[in-house]
């Protein structure tokens, strides 16, 4: 997730992406001999003659078969995939089977593209009362429904959301406050702000996050001690949230990542939890959050720095958030 940006919608589990079946080998040992094509007559040797090593095309023709499944089985698959509704998806994960989370993963990722009107009104109910079941199951079912509930949009989903802060699983109390934010549950925020002192860096960040989208001022307090995190965007997204909820808190900070030099100092970690630089998007991401902050505060004090930007920055979406941020706080600059 970009510091202080919308998280973006969370990718594939482990194991579900691709066909989960395994393709035949093709069969091994069939050759044939050129030299026993027809041409044209030819003197016949008196030595053995050793096999050739271009494949049969009976092992062509096979390969070619096998693919032409694999394209039909995709085909149909997609086919069948988008004539499923909601409704199926919660019925696979009712039955309980072993493989129940990969319905779970499916049912959140259609929910946000499905049409509304072709969806059960208990769905959300219905979403609650699997997760409840759940609590002693597989982490991953409870994950992805947690998502699920929470790409809703259902008031219903407040309490069970909030309930789901304290999961074993880091994966779960992220997607939680995401869904919680997304409510935009405020009366949840008290309940969101332990998040800033959870072990995992990715529920510190997205804790702050959420707490920049509840807006509630009342959590400066534990925002203004994230600022001293030590993963770089848990701290920016505090200064962030401090922003959103009208607090001047963050701004030395701010005023830092409004520095490119400050920018290209910094890393973060990998998959691996190897340090490597920040990419060129989420520095532009982090950039235009950060102007945008700067313009709801009506910060004057770092008109220079967003100056630079506005006539230098090598983005043109950062330039032009800088243009527009001094048109707010500094009119005469036009």
């Amino acid at each position: 997730m970009s510091a202080g940006s919308d998280p973006a919608p969370p990718g594939p589990p482990d194991g579900a992406a691709g066909d989960l079946r395994a393709d035949p080998d093709v069969p091994a040992g069939i050759r044939y001999d050129p030299d026993l094509a027809v041409h044209e007559p030819m003197a016949t040797g008196t030595e053995p003659v050793a096999p050739g090593r271009r494949r049969s095309p009976l092992v062509l023709f096979a390969g070619g078969l096998l693919g032409l499944s694999a394209v039909i089985y995709a085909l149909f698959g997609l086919i069948a995939r988008e004539t499923r509704t909601s409704a199926d998806y919660l019925n696979e994960v009712r039955i309980g089977r072993g493989d129940a989370w990969r319905a779970a993963y499916e049912l959140s990722r259609m929910i946000p593209e499905e049409d509304p009107r072709r969806r059960d009104p208990a769905t959300a109910r219905q979403v609650i009362s699997l997760l409840e079941e759940a609590r002693d199951q597989d982490a991953r079912l409870r994950r992805y429904l947690v998502l699920a509930l929470g790409e809703l949009r259902d008031p219903s989903a407040g309490e069970p959301l909030a309930q789901a802060l304290a999961d074993a699983d880091a994966e779960t109390r992220i997607y939680a406050a995401w869904g919680l934010a997304a409510l935009g549950e405020r009366r949840a925020a008290p309940a969101v702000a332990p998040l800033l002192e959870d072990s995992d860096p990715g529920v510190r960040k997205m804790g702050a996050y959420a707490l920049g989208v509840l807006g509630d001022a009342s959590q400066a307090a534990p925002l203004l001690a994230a600022l001293n995190d030590p993963v770089d965007e848990v701290a920016w997204n505090a200064a962030l949230a401090l922003a959103r909820t009208g607090h001047r808190g963050g701004l030395p900070l701010l005023g830092r990542i409004l520095d490119r030099g400050y920018l290209d100092a910094r890393t973060r970690a990998d998959d691996a939890g190897r340090p490597v630089p920040i990419d060129e998007d989420r520095k532009v991401d982090l950039l235009i959050n950060t102007l945008r902050a700067i313009a709801l505060l009506d910060d004057r004090s770092h008109l220079e720095a967003v100056r630079v930007l506005s006539v230098s920055d090598p983005s043109p979406r950062v330039r032009q958030a800088a243009i527009e941020t001094l048109e707010r706080i500094d009119p005469a600059s036009r």
